[in-house]
């Protein structure tokens, strides 16, 4: 069944049909990892609404959550009547609507789910950003300096996790409480010095393919006794999507692909063996379609924003940071207000410009007061593009092939899922 209390809350929380702003409190992402720590060990607050499981147990043996990359809501409502895996959730479970965190990243998100923090907490917001004590804008998830071809490069300059990523993990947490945890992730993350830190108190599972990944998910839940938590991340729609874009049939095929493998080895295997055990299904966000030929390079766009950027101790500009749907710019604080105004000229009709402590006071990057680390790490002014506009720094390659992008306020990046089923 449908949550309606969840749509129309999130609904209702859109200030304009093209901007989405996140209930923290209530129906976000953010508040899953306290959801399935109450639901494993009857602790603390329920985190999601009740709700989110309708007349179903509050209580269970056994959690599993498929992280579906860019699996949003959009794609769900496209998608769940022409698939049996999704179709179930309709009929036999409850589909809820959440929003995402500000901004609608991978980064912010993945590192929310692992530690249990706010993007406002964490610190993690963006797939790049500038941190103060690496004097670089980095990739953390990469744990690497923003350009690198490499991951891992923050090691080679003699920095571990501690300081840079988050102390506490979810998984710790639930291993306090007795409940064993295991995270499955494709082998090219496993190991990293980000999911040595993040995912300490786990036990690792790398997989090579997604029916690998199923089979061995399905395996485990069967064949694990005691109180566990079973964490699954898949990443090839959010791949695809990126490359192709939303509508593309390369993207449609890989969600087809996916959900055939959800429905006929992980479900299948585990219908009728799996005890008290709940199926959840998640995304950090969606995508909204961009064209790549059409990206606003704000240093030919407005040439003299660069002198208005902030440089590190070795003379390099502090950018580009965020994405080119969320550009995050590291102004001198003495030229905030001159360049917000020139910003908000030069750009009109293309992207709105804000101030992060405006943001932040008004709720967006979260509900409770930020933490130092992310005080530290955020910059004084945002660039939103409207509409599918993007707005990025030439000197940046990464973005430029890219066919389809979140990170920013609309509801298609904005809106996302929960899908829960009790398996008894």
């Amino acid at each position: 069944m449908y949550n309606h209390d969840s749509i129309q809350a999130v609904d209702a929380a859109r200030i304009r049909p093209d901007f989405a702003k996140p209930l923290y409190d209530t129906y976000c992402f953010s508040q899953i990892p306290q959801t399935i720590f109450h639901l494993l060990t009857g602790e603390g607050h329920h985190g999601l609404p009740t709700s989110v499981l309708g007349d179903f147990p509050q209580r269970y043996d056994k959690v599993i959550l498929l992280f579906v990359d860019a699996f949003g809501w959009q794609f769900f409502q496209q998608y769940q009547g022409q698939h049996d895996f999704l179709r179930r959730f309709v009929e036999q479970g409850v589909v809820s609507k959440l929003n995402s965190q500000f901004p609608s990243a991978t980064a912010a998100h993945i590192t929310t789910i692992h530690s249990g923090l706010p993007v406002g907490q964490s610190g993690v917001f963006e797939w790049f950003y500038y941190d103060p004590l690496v004097d670089e804008v980095i990739a953390p998830l990469l744990f690497s300096v923003a350009g690198d071809k490499e991951r891992n490069t923050l090691v080679k300059r003699g920095f571990s996790g501690d300081g840079l990523l988050p102390d506490q993990t979810t998984y710790q947490r639930l291993a306090r409480q007795g409940v064993k945890s295991y995270v499955f992730q494709n082998n090219a993350y496993l190991p990293s010095s980000y999911s040595d830190k993040l995912l300490n108190g786990a036990k690792m599972i790398p997989f090579r393919t997604f029916s690998e990944a199923m089979h061995n998910l399905a395996d485990a839940v069967i064949n694990t006794d005691g109180p566990a938590y079973f964490f699954c991340y898949l990443d090839p729609i959010d791949t695809i999507a990126h490359y192709y874009g939303p509508g593309s049939r390369q993207l449609d095929m890989e969600i087809r692909t996916l959900m055939g493998i959800f429905e006929s080895v992980l479900y299948q295997s585990l219908a009728g063996k799996a005890e008290n055990t709940l199926l959840l299904v998640t995304a950090d966000h969606g995508q909204i379609g961009v064209n790549p030929q059409s990206i606003v390079y704000l240093n030919w766009h407005v040439p003299e924003i660069r002198a208005l950027i902030k440089t590190n101790q070795r003379g390099r500009l502090m950018t580009p940071a965020g994405s080119s749907r969320d550009l995050f710019l590291y102004v001198w604080d003495e030229c905030l207000e001159d360049a917000y105004g020139l910003l908000a000229e030069k750009l009109e009709g293309l992207a709105e410009v804000h101030r992060t402590a405006d943001l932040i006071e008004q709720g967006f990057l979260g509900s409770g007061k930020p933490s130092v680390e992310f005080l530290s790490r955020v910059s004084s002014l945002l660039v939103l593009p409207t509409g599918n506009e993007q707005v990025w720094w030439d000197e940046e390659p990464f973005l430029k092939a890219f066919r389809g992008m979140h990170g920013g306020m609309t509801p298609e990046e904005m809106e996302t899922i929960l899908l829960a089923l009790p398996l008894f």
